[in-house]
């Protein structure tokens, strides 16, 4: 969940990014579907943090479901989820060029 967001390792600006860090990589795996609930709330996306803390937790404890009923399923999920993340880092690296 957490790959697709390694550019930030090396990104130039990182102290522009440093003092929300943590909390960007406890609520990153989720950035993508977090902008469209923000959006469907009326809200800022820097304004709540919530959506994306909330998200990473849906996707982690339906994760774990889904990999206790077997094999198929878990790589169902796993596919979902990094495509998902994959999205996340695209907006986000294209959000932080801007």
């Amino acid at each position: 969940m957490m790959f697709p967001y390694a550019w930030i390792v090396g990104y130039d600006e990182l102290d522009r990014l440093l003092p929300t860090l943590f909390w960007a990589f406890i609520g990153l795996p989720a950035f993508f579907p977090a902008l469209f609930v923000n959006q469907l709330l009326g809200q800022h996306p820097a304004d709540s943090s919530w959506p994306l803390l909330l998200l990473t937790s849906i996707e982690l404890s339906m994760g774990m479901w889904l990999i206790h009923l077997g094999p198929k399923r878990t790589i169902v999920f796993l596919m979902g989820v990094t495509l998902t993340s994959a999205m996340g880092s695209l907006v986000f690296y294209q959000l932080c060029i801007m």
